[in-house]
């Protein structure tokens, strides 16, 4: 699921047993590898179809799949590479003032679109302007926008005369210290002006007021061919060191992960990229197959529904605590990952992650004690069924565990859920679904009880507040309905603090009171797995919401 666009001041990738992952230089300024074959096509093993594909901006596209597919087409500002420092992407470069915070992008002179447009300045002020407009939030398509984090901050943007709108300067109204992860694609202003913002790109990358298809990428999107495949082709006229290499790549949706992993083994396809799970060990000995993988801003977790389609047990803070001390977090983790990474830790904070030096555990407090988790529940009067589940005023406590259909180590992770729950009375009960389904309805919809799956994007920690803000203020990714005012004051002061010490004291701020409601059981930081063959060349994972399509220009088939 792509999420907010978290990134932090200072992290590190970490390195798990399964690979190496190198640190290659950004997809600007690439310098083309010796003996390249152009052409052809590469398969690329898809583990997740999109509802839709505008995942950036509206809420029922954002998913992970689907930005993976707009960053070819839709070009950003910065781009974050495997080690999360920044890269300049449109720009060649960008400065920064201060009382007030302005900062002046020149863009790059031969930046284009495919149609011939030069990208310019009109870009970035329609695409800050499609965010912040309220419109699009009242759509019955669309779902509303993923996040204003960000461009709510913006006061105005100034075009310098003289330079074609390649050079220009974005005030802030007050410090905002994230402002690298604005503009993490832009829109075309000429393609979209005037249109209903909700239907624009929900099944390709089209200009509405000429059919054709769109792009200041690499790539040009080519056909949907839903329930099955999706391609994308060169862009012939793209603006970058070189044309890609590749004549076109596929998104193969292989759906179920038994049947991914058996497809790179068998050369059904040519690289996959799945979540974790166990049937990849065996990959590391398998001949004609490389592994990379890496820790990035990638976590899982199980969010507590408390809106009014929910439990309605799940609004006291008091089934929510036994709810958590009822589940042995650490066991899981082991039992799931033992053989892939056997030092995978389970997570204790929603705003920092492991490998981040600003992590405080805050969520601990909660772990695994079925002993005071059921001085809770009786405390308040509930009293276990003849099957053992409590009932609390006159409610089971039984929640519909959802998340996504396919996925073998979620399938066995709900298991060990409900049979570490069942323990302690209380009863979850299976509601996967496609993903299109759950991401692309339930998700957003706020139809759900519990909701395992995982946030994903850059490390910067802003973006955490259209998550965990209310859901009336700048909650937009709020699905859970979780509300507390102090949390607001807390991630909003941390945006405007650009000392970073200072900075992630008030982050940790709001990650000590949220872990006081645990609106959201976290539960590790999940690790990346990108499996090709041999004759793959020029691909390396990105563990930010990049992946390895960071630098798809780069690809390239040896055989």
């Amino acid at each position: 699921m792509h999420r907010r666009r978290l990134w932090p001041v200072a992290a590190l990738v970490l390195v798990v047993a399964l690979g190496l992952v190198t640190t290659a230089s950004a997809r600007v300024n690439h310098p083309a590898a010796p003996k390249v074959k152009t052409g052809g096509t590469l398969l690329f093993g898809a583990e997740q179809e999109p509802p839709c594909l505008n995942s950036q901006w509206l809420n029922d596209c954002n998913n992970t799949w689907a930005f993976y597919v707009q960053q070819l087409v839709l070009r950003s500002a910065f781009l974050t590479k495997p080690d999360f420092s920044y890269v300049p992407d449109l720009i060649t470069k960008a400065t920064l003032k201060l009382n007030p915070q302005r900062v002046t992008y020149y863009l790059r002179k031969n930046a284009k679109w495919n149609d011939g447009k030069q990208v310019t300045a009109t870009d970035f002020i329609f695409t800050w302007k499609t965010d912040m407009n309220k419109a699009w939030d009242s759509k019955p398509t669309g779902g509303g926008i993923v996040s204003r984090s960000g461009y709510d901050q913006i006061k105005g943007i100034s075009v310098k005369a003289g330079t074609g709108g390649k050079v220009f300067t974005v005030t802030f109204k007050p410090n905002y210290a994230d402002w690298k992860d604005v503009f993490g694609s832009v829109l075309p202003q000429h393609a979209l002006a005037g249109t209903d913002f909700s239907k624009d790109f929900i099944n390709d990358f089209t200009n509405p007021k000429n059919g054709k298809q769109i792009s200041d990428g690499p790539f040009v999107f080519s056909s949907w061919q839903h329930g099955s495949q999706l391609t994308m082709v060169r862009n012939p006229t793209w603006w970058g060191p070189h044309k890609a290499y590749l004549k076109s790549f596929t998104f193969r949706y292989l759906t179920n992960s038994n049947t991914e992993i058996q497809a790179v083994k068998a050369g059904d396809v040519d690289a996959i990229y799945p979540q974790p799970q166990l049937a990849l060990a065996p990959l590391r000995q398998t001949g004609g197959l490389r592994v990379q993988s890496s820790l990035g801003p990638v976590y899982e977790h199980i969010d507590i529904q408390q809106g009014p389609k929910g439990n309605p047990l799940a609004k006291n803070l008091w089934v929510r605590q036994a709810l958590m001390l009822s589940l042995n977090r650490a066991a899981i983790v082991k039992q799931l990952f033992g053989s892939l990474n056997p030092n995978l830790k389970t997570l204790d904070n929603v705003i920092y992650l492991n490998n981040q030096e600003q992590y405080v555990p805050h969520f601990k407090k909660w772990n695994y004690n079925p002993t005071k988790a059921t001085q809770i529940l009786t405390s308040h009067g509930c009293k276990k069924g003849g099957d053992g589940i409590y009932v609390c005023s006159g409610t089971r406590l039984s929640f519909a565990f959802e998340s996504t259909a396919g996925n073998q180590l979620r399938e066995l992770a709900f298991q060990l859920i409900q049979a570490n729950l069942k323990q302690g009375g209380i009863e979850v009960t299976n509601n996967f679904k496609p993903s299109s389904i759950a991401f692309g309805q339930d998700l957003p919809n706020s139809n759900y009880d519990l909701f395992m799956f995982a946030w994903v994007g850059s490390p910067d920690p802003a973006a955490n507040k259209a998550i965990w803000s209310c859901p009336n203020a700048l909650g937009t990714q709020n699905f859970m309905n979780y509300c507390n005012p102090k949390v607001d004051a807390a991630l909003n002061a941390a945006d405007t603090q650009l000392d970073p010490v200072k900075r992630a004291a008030l982050e940790n701020k709001g990650d000590s009171l949220i872990a006081n409601d645990i609106p959201s059981i976290p539960l590790y930081q999940k690790p990346t797995f990108l499996v090709m063959h041999n004759y793959v060349k020029g691909m390396t994972d990105n563990a930010t919401q990049y992946g390895p399509w960071w630098g798809a220009e780069n690809w390239w088939l040896s055989k």
